[in-house]
């Protein structure tokens, strides 16, 4: 049986220099911003002047197994750190007042001892691998890479430092605040024989999950309920998955989709809570989440990624459907996706990935995606999917029938759709060249690739014109209203584009008819064109909507 928790009072700046410590390599890295750190400053200077106590919460420690000199910080990293880092700061200005001795006192005090047995000076405060090269320059005296955090934190407080300290004979004012953080900056510290049982009371701290993500309160979550044979599991896992992400809001959209992808909707006030129910607290059931989520990150990867490796696998093209997605800002059919890829094979749920891009197309337009009812719809398709209630596209389509608009509206909601983004614009415009050449009869596989930087989106009438280009107010207003919409846009390539938008039209005919897409050839057939014409253009358009995003 392990040792119980020791639960006692301590200070912050005592845990420096009584202790090593090291942040736990999966734990996340500092992310204090300006203004935590500001509001710490003023709070120890408040402090200070009323000579005051602070108290600066719970500080929760774990003995590191793999190093027995060494308590692992499991709570209070930012804390400690930006403490440390302080202390840098204090130490640079004393040594920048001539006060040698004293400056060297803080750093042997409480940044870095000297190890007999090593001959060489041990840092106290180890910090994660992401870190850590930004704080060890910092001990050395050096200038960190001005991005990191670290060096933002250490240009506030050297700032702060050296506006309280101006003259030589004010560097009593530091040593007054080492004194301070010392002696008169509390924590309440919990010191856990091991790993698991540290997160366990972090846990219990911290249910309420204030100041927390839900990334981290499910890490450490996962944590606390692994016990000790699954933790060398769950630390890799963890690991593996979130660094995958450069924000941890990042991380906490892909969790909430795959939850979803199994169990409906959930807001994100209530995804930890329904987390914790979901995935139980034996180790087996840790693992075995841990494991789903790794596999789902596998598909959620390619969905975000057109060159995904994944796809190399499959006959289905959807690379068009994965810009649209990324264009479009598509999120709400996340869960449905990863439902249909992890329960059917990988090329029928690649062919889904088509049909829902475009039935998103079509509710995008229609209006009925943005709010709660696209995200109901979508969840509620993908828990068909996951229970077995949808095996096939139709199946999964009548869950969505009240956002997905029918062809008549699609015609409609198409025409008043706008104005349009470039972005959006070329991807839709792509869509409509390549029915107008199959309705046609031709073949729309020779076409230039609409995403590259080689094709570029055209304004007809050069969305330069003023109400002088117009006979009356009304027309003027008209062209305000169409100019963005894809009445009035069409696809170019990018080197017959040069110093072309802003000529009329009928400078620009020619340059229209060397186009390779056949909608620009067509827009370029008249001698003149006028609002009347691009109106009558948008009609046309939006009648082979229906078959470039079928139902």
């Amino acid at each position: 049986m392990a040792d119980p928790t020791n639960f006692g009072h301590d200070r912050l700046a005592h845990l420096l220099s009584d202790r090593l410590l090291k942040v736990p390599r999966f734990q996340r890295s500092y992310s204090w911003d300006d203004a935590n750190v500001r509001e710490f400053l003023d709070d120890l200077e408040n402090a200070r002047s009323g000579k005051q106590s602070y108290f600066m919460g719970t500080v929760v420690l774990a003995f590191d197994i793999e190093d027995s000199s060494r308590q692992l910080i499991v709570d209070g990293q930012q804390r400690l750190t930006t403490t440390a880092v302080l202390l840098v700061a204090i130490r640079d200005r004393l040594a920048e007042l001539g006060k040698h001795d004293h400056a060297n006192s803080v750093d042997e005090t409480y940044l870095r001892r000297f190890e007999l047995l090593q001959e060489q000076r041990v840092t106290r405060l180890i910090l994660n691998p992401v870190d850590s090269p930004s704080y060890e320059q910092m001990l050395a005296g050096e200038t960190a890479a001005p991005a990191h955090p670290l060096a933002r934190c250490y240009q506030i407080c050297k700032k702060h430092l050296d506006d309280l300290t101006p003259a030589d004979a004010d560097y009593k004012i530091l040593v007054d605040m080492v004194d301070q953080l010392e002696r008169r900056v509390q924590v309440l510290l919990a010191l856990a024989s091991e790993l698991a049982e540290a997160y366990v009371i972090f846990e219990t701290l911290n249910d309420r999950g204030a100041e927390l993500t839900t990334a981290d309160l499910l890490k450490n979550y996962l944590f606390s309920q692994a016990g000790r044979d699954y933790l060398g599991l769950v630390e890799r896992s963890w690991t593996s998955i979130s660094s995958r992400f450069d924000k941890a809001d990042d991380l906490v959209k892909f969790i909430r989709y795959e939850y979803m992808s199994h169990y409906g909707k959930v807001t994100m006030r209530n995804l930890y809570k329904s987390l914790q129910g979901a995935i139980g607290k034996t180790p087996a059931g840790i693992r075995e989440y841990l494991l789903r989520l790794e596999r789902a990150l596998t598909f959620y990867a390619a969905l975000r990624e057109p060159d995904n490796a994944l796809w190399s696998g499959v006959n289905t093209d959807v690379r068009d459907s994965l810009l649209a997605n990324r264009r479009f800002g598509f999120e709400s059919s996340n869960p449905l996706l990863l439902a249909a890829f992890r329960t059917w094979d990988t090329e029928k749920a690649a062919k889904l990935v088509n049909k829902v891009t475009g039935w998103s197309i079509r509710s995008v337009i229609g209006g009925k995606i943005g709010g709660g009812q696209s995200e109901e719809a979508f969840c509620a398709a993908a828990v068909a999917v996951a229970t077995g209630k949808a095996t096939n596209q139709d199946q999964v389509r009548s869950y969505l029938s009240h956002i997905v608009p029918n062809d008549e509206d699609f015609v409609q909601a198409i025409q008043a759709y706008g104005p349009l983004s470039l972005g959006r614009a070329k991807y839709l415009l792509a869509r409509l060249e390549r029915q107008i050449i199959l309705s046609r009869g031709g073949n729309a596989e020779g076409l230039p690739d609409w995403s590259s930087t080689a094709v570029s989106v055209e304004h007809i009438l050069a969305e330069s014109m003023s109400r002088v280009d117009f006979s009356s107010d009304d027309e003027f207003g008209e062209f305000s209203t169409l100019r963005d919409r894809i009445h009035n846009l069409t696809l170019l390539e990018k080197t017959l584009n040069r110093g072309l938008s802003n000529k009329p039209f009928e400078e620009k005919r020619d340059t229209y008819q060397k186009s390779k897409f056949t909608m620009t050839r067509d827009a370029g057939e008249p001698e003149t064109t006028e609002i009347a014409a691009i109106r009558e253009r948008g009609r046309k358009l939006a009648r082979y909507a229906p078959a470039a995003w079928p139902l």
